[in-house]
């Protein structure tokens, strides 16, 4: 231990005096230590001019000076200098050198000054006494807080030493239950290992000794009754018997059909003649006629079925045996007891068990065997039990005599049909060729379909059709290997994201292995260097000659074509139906031509978003005329021109059995469609031609040659060119005559709709199926002629599944009309787009409530934009809403663009958020105002939700956007806000959401009008975070113009992310890939057509 001094001054003299302990611990300064180091007597010690008292003795008495003998201590005054003044030579104290060797006590007189120096000293003391007892009491205290420090220190290492012996108590108890777990695990894994090697040795034995099949009876071919059964062996030799071989089917097979039942049956065969009868019933007649009598009277063991003959129907058994079945076992039961009989008396001692007479008890057999049977697992099934009978046991000597009975008989080793394999436990079973097919084809498909699971891939098993997408070589040869041992399918769609000639050829080699008639092929990115892509052709040519696919469809394989420098099979007979979908043809046009020409019995062709500029039209049309079977021709956005309207006309009036024509989306001007309509004649049942050049000429072209007994579906809707009041006459004297299941009307320039309205009025819809009328011109008076159409008598109107009309010129009044005749219809499409609906007051709002209801009930698209709707035709919206929310069948509404306010359209999404159909909804509207005003409401529609796929809504909070995109829980595809507003925060957040894969599953994103308070950080922020998505492909982000608050961004940051966005468009559009997204969901989410084709390739189909 340190030693410690106390520093001690007399005079200018400073001197450290040694620190003592007494019993207890506590420091003190001896004042002999502190005399003698000065060699002077000394008194009245200080303390920055206080005086220092002398410490109290164990008795608790004060050391003072003369009057007591104990030693003199004072404190201990750590790092503090104390004073002490030299004693004064005075009366009370005597000088020792003066002072004799005896001396005697001095008698000094008590005065009054004596007495008050004394009081005072006392007053003296008893303050230093207090000061004492302060510093004692103080360390004290020290002492004890270390003490309870120390204390609550130790408590909580206690305390955490309590909670490792729990954790480690739990951990413990988790060890130990893991323990038993693998201990289980490792007993039934090593009870499964015996398990199977039992079965290996079972299987070993039986696949030798089990050579040919064990169950089996015999029926006479002739009615043997009233004979001596001996006297028939040794006279009736040419009378004959014939051996049956049973199924042994049970537990280890799975039925046949739906309706057919699991239990041992005669198997599907002629049966065998038996020749030598004396020998073969002396060695087999006991196990024959206990089969027969089991057979006849039924036996149920362990959930095992062998049924009664009388419950077994027809269909269950082999045409040879159908006839007289029941009576023939009866008399080849009865025939082998009088053979047993007289057996017995002549030949003492049979084979197997003794003689005919040791019968088995089948209600014993059936009990005993229940008692050790496992129904479950199949261990103990029927067969097993009858085995076990004496009178039945076979073993591998007596089965192979058995099969030099049926040698000469059975030369290819058939064995009545029956297959042998081995169950589970290792035991051979004989069964027919329906179980056989039953069980293991099942167990193949079943791995086939796990296979398609596993690549997120459809199969319809009633429909026999497959879509899958293959992202990978090891997912191919996976699929390949499940396709060829796989049951039957008809179509397949298959989608290849890389692949090279060898994926190609061999999935020409799998199809030869299939049933597959209808196949469709999408290529993306071929793997091989470009100099090889010939090899791309002929893959594609391997494929058209394999198996039996007569449908072939081949879309997006970039350079299919090659210019030349290949050769072409003589003929392609095969080939029925050719759909080419993006295929580039380039320089091939020639080979394209020679391809067609070799497909002789082809009858159908489609080649849809395919350039056929100049002479590549040419080299098709020729290579078609070979095609002396062509019915079906469709040149889709084919780019042809006006300027190839008379070769094309000349080679389409060639093809004599034409019957459907598709020229839709072409460059063909009114001229070029009227040289076509006269080319193709009355012989068409199909001809379509949107988005052309129809016009005055070609529809009186139409009227002219076509007489309306074979046309069944006529597309002229979208046409570049509106029709006269003439024209419209000749569509409306052709309409009258047609009696179509299709009809899509053109546009017309006539600013009344009374022409139209009558055109509508002619419509046959005894067969009409699908209905568009496109036309912008429609109105009350076509809205009154569509109700008398759907309301005619006798169901004239009953085979019309789906219309799509647009009365962008109807008022309420025609509205109301239209609403009171419609009915039910899997599809129906109505746009009252921009008409005054709304715009003068509704006096009757029980009208209004009724035309909304039917509206709700009993359309599935509703467009309502620009009607001048407000908030009181809002909340009857609402209210026939609710009062059809079980039977409706929207699921797109548009309600933009309206005089709605704020209140009206949170009102609205409320009502809108639980509708269990809405898949659309469009609510952006100018009138709402306020900034923010929507906010709210669209994140409770967002959180409630469960349905909308694409959502358009205006003034909106971007951080209540936020929050309502992560609660919702629905596959959001889409959303478009106008007028957006939010914090730097904001950003942050929505940046955040973007970010995620959890709840993210937007595909197109649009912002427009944002006026959001950003800058610099928020903005980088949510570049960053537009990195790590993964949904996205279509991206606008857009900022309100002229917007400005202080600490947003500069209009230059505005144009580094838009620039970042439109650079980064393409890295968005792979998302598809690896997101997964369909093509119904990219048409879904509203991204337009170019983009769709853009992005499609990389879709799943």
């Amino acid at each position: 231990m340190v030693r410690r001094y106390q520093a001690v001054q007399m005079r200018n003299e400073v001197k450290d005096i040694p620190v003592r302990e007494d019993g207890y611990g506590l420091p003190y300064v001896l004042v002999e230590d502190i005399l003698e180091a000065f060699s002077v007597y000394g008194e009245d010690f200080r303390l920055d001019g206080q005086p220092v008292p002398y410490l109290q003795d164990h008795h608790r008495h004060r050391q003072v000076p003369l009057l007591l003998h104990s030693p003199r201590r004072i404190a201990y005054y750590p790092g503090q200098l104390l004073t002490m003044s030299p004693a004064q030579t005075t009366d009370l104290i005597p000088s020792p050198a003066n002072t004799p060797l005896l001396t005697t006590r001095s008698v000094i007189p008590v005065t009054e000054e004596v007495l008050v120096r004394m009081f005072d000293r006392v007053h003296q003391d008893q303050d230093m006494h207090t000061v004492i007892l302060k510093a004692e009491v103080h360390s004290v205290q020290v002492k004890l807080g270390q003490m309870e420090h120390d204390l609550l220190a130790s408590n909580a290492k206690n305390a955490e030493l309590l909670q490792q012996i729990l954790d480690l108590q739990g951990t413990l108890n988790v060890l130990v239950t893991r323990l038993s777990e693998v201990q289980t695990l490792t007993l039934d894994h090593l009870m499964a290992l015996q398990q199977k090697v039992q079965a290996v040795f079972t299987q070993s034995y039986e696949l030798h000794e089990y050579s040919s099949p064990r169950l089996f009876i015999v029926l006479p071919e002739v009615d043997y009754q009233g004979y001596n059964p001996v006297s028939i062996l040794e006279t009736r030799t040419h009378h004959k018997f014939r051996l049956y071989f049973l199924c042994e089917c049970g537990l280890h097979t799975h039925p046949t059909g739906p309706n057919q039942a699991n239990y041992v049956h005669i198997a599907r065969h002629e049966g065998y003649e038996i020749t030598r009868p004396t020998e073969f019933f002396r060695k087999y007649g006991p196990r024959t006629l206990q089969m027969l009598r089991i057979l006849k009277g039924g036996l149920t063991v362990a959930g095992m079925v062998i049924p009664a003959l009388r419950t077994i129907a027809a269909i269950d058994l082999p045409g040879g045996v159908v006839k007289d079945l029941d009576l023939r076992v009866t008399d080849s039961i009865r025939y082998l007891d009088q053979y047993s009989n007289s057996m017995d008396k002549n030949t003492p001692g049979m084979d197997n068990g003794g003689s005919f007479t040791n019968k088995v008890n089948v209600g014993q057999l059936a009990s005993s065997s229940t008692s050790t049977a496992t129904a479950t697992d199949g261990s103990s099934t029927v067969i097993d039990a009858l085995f076990q009978e004496s009178a039945l046991q076979m073993e591998g000597a007596d089965l192979r005599r058995l099969g030099s009975f049926l040698k000469r008989k059975d030369q290819d080793g058939s064995h009545g049909n029956l297959f042998r394999t081995v169950d589970a436990q290792g035991h051979v079973r004989w069964i027919c060729l329906d179980h056989y097919r039953a069980t293991y084809h099942q167990r193949q498909d079943r791995e086939f379909e796990n296979e398609i699971k596993l690549n997120r891939g459809i199969y319809d098993k009633y429909l026999g059709t497959i879509k899958i997408t293959l992202s990978s070589g090891e997912a191919f040869d996976r699929f390949m290997g499940a396709m060829t041992r796989a049951g039957a399918f008809n179509e397949l769609d298959i989608h290849l994201r890389n692949y090279s000639y060898q994926e190609l050829k061999m999935l020409a080699e799998s199809l030869k292995k299939t049933n597959v008639s209808k196949l469709t092929l999408t290529c993306h990115e071929y793997r091989e260097i470009a100099s090889m892509g010939k090899k791309k052709f002929l893959g594609i040519l391997r494929i058209m000659n394999a198996g039996k696919v007569r449908y072939f469809h081949f879309k997006d394989i970039k350079d299919l074509i090659p210019s030349r420098g290949l050769t072409i099979p003589k003929e392609l007979p095969f080939v029925r139906s050719l759909d080419l979908t993006e295929i580039s043809v380039k320089d091939g046009h020639e080979l394209l031509g020679d391809l067609l020409g070799v497909c002789t019995n082809l009858s159908i062709l489609r080649l849809t978003d395919v350039s056929l500029k100049s002479n590549r039209l040419v080299s098709v049309l020729k290579g078609l005329l070979g095609c002396k079977l062509l019915t079906v021709l469709s040149l889709r956005n084919c780019d042809i021109l006006e300027a190839h309207s008379a070769v094309l006309a000349s080679h389409i009036g060639r093809y004599a059995l034409l019957k459907e024509l598709d020229l839709g989306h072409n460059y063909l001007d009114d001229a070029g469609c009227c040289a076509v309509i006269e080319a193709v004649g009355d012989r068409l049942e199909r001809l379509a031609l949107p988005s052309s050049g129809f016009g005055n000429e070609s529809a009186m072209a139409l009227d002219r040659v076509v007489s309306g007994k074979n046309l069944k579906s006529l597309d002229i809707s979208e046409s570049k060119n509106e029709l006269s009041l003439e024209a419209m006459e000749r569509i409306i004297h052709l309409v009258s005559r047609l009696s179509c299941t299709e009809l899509i009307l053109p546009r017309t320039a006539w600013p009344s709709d009374e022409p139209f309205s009558r055109m509508v009025r002619a419509i046959d819809t005894t067969k009409l199926e699908h209905l568009e009328l496109q036309n912008g011109g429609c109105g009350d008076l076509t809205a009154g002629a569509l109700a008398g159409l759907f309301s005619q008598p006798e169901g004239r109107c009953s085979s019309l599944s789906s219309f799509e009309v647009d009365l962008r010129r109807a008022t309420f009044a025609g509205a109301q009309i239209f609403a009171s005749s419609l009915t039910d219809s899997p599809h129906a499409k109505v746009s009252f787009n921009g008409s005054m609906l709304f715009s003068t007051y509704v006096s009757s709002l029980v009208d209004l409530q009724q035309v909304l209801i039917s509206f709700c009930s009993y359309l599935s698209i509703l467009h309502l934009r620009n009607t001048c709707m407000n908030d009181q035709v809002a909340s009857a919206l609402c209210k026939a809403l609710e009062e059809t929310s079980s039977l409706s069948r929207l699921q797109s509404l548009d309600v933009s663009d309206n005089e709605m306010t704020a209140q009206g359209g949170s009102k609205l999404l409320d009502c809108l958020a639980s509708h269990p159909t809405l898949r659309s909804l469009r609510m952006e509207s100018s009138s709402f105002v306020q900034l923010g005003s929507m906010g709210p409401a669209v994140q409770r529609f967002l959180e409630v939700n469960r349905t909308l796929a694409r959502l358009s809504v205006s003034h909106v909070n971007l951080g209540e956007l936020t929050v309502g995109l992560t609660l919702n829980v629905n596959k959001l595809l889409s959303i478009e806000v106008q007028v957006m507003d939010g914090e730097a925060d904001d950003i942050l957040a929505f940046g955040e959401f973007l970010r995620s894969s959890r709840h993210n599953t937007l595909l197109r994103l649009v912002v427009k009008r944002a006026r959001v308070c950003d800058n610099e950080p928020s903005l980088e922020h949510l570049c960053q975070c537009l990195k790590q998505n993964q949904t996205l492909l279509d991206l606008e982000w857009e900022f309100d113009k002229g917007y400005d608050v202080v600490g947003a961004a500069s209009d230059s940051h505005h144009h580094d992310l838009q620039r970042y966005i439109d650079r980064n468009r393409d890295l968005w559009r792979k998302n598809t890939a690896s997101g997964g997204a369909k093509v119904e969901d990219l048409a879904l989410a509203g991204i337009d057509p170019w983009t769709m084709r853009v992005i499609g390739r990389n879709a799943e189909h």
